[in-house]
């Protein structure tokens, strides 16, 4: 299994050359329209991660008894800490909370392109 082609359209994580040519200089966009692009950079990156199978649920299914690590110390004590009820149950977990706190960026983000172009239109007194 190797690792996907960063230049690969297929890639869903994959990030746009024309979104990293944005953040040149001080590192800072102050454009809707840029800051709107990035909101759907990073939806189409969640969609990925949103999959049926991959979610923090189907994670926590995946459950291994203790002895199914093998019955020498070192394996019961692993088994005991990724066992069942354990590890993946927190994995799951974890993964659930990232995804929540991706799309909450994704609407800060969104939020930050309308206070902008709201900011210049009334600069402009339109």
């Amino acid at each position: 299994m190797g690792k996907p082609d960063p230049e690969s359209p297929s890639d869903p994580l994959r990030v746009d050359a024309y979104i990293t040519e944005k953040f040149q200089g001080d590192g800072r966009a102050h454009s809707p329209a840029t800051m709107r692009a990035i909101a759907q950079a990073l939806a189409k990156s969640l969609e990925a991660m949103e999959k049926p199978g991959i979610g923090g649920t189907a994670m926590a299914d995946v459950q291994l008894a203790a002895t199914q690590f093998g019955e020498w110390t070192d394996a019961k004590a692993f088994g005991a800490t990724a066992g069942e009820a354990s590890a993946g149950k927190k994995l799951g977990q974890v993964y659930t909370e990232f995804v929540e706190a991706y799309r909450s960026v994704i609407a800060a983000v969104e939020a930050s392109a309308g206070n902008h172009a709201e900011a210049a239109r009334r600069n402009e007194g339109a």
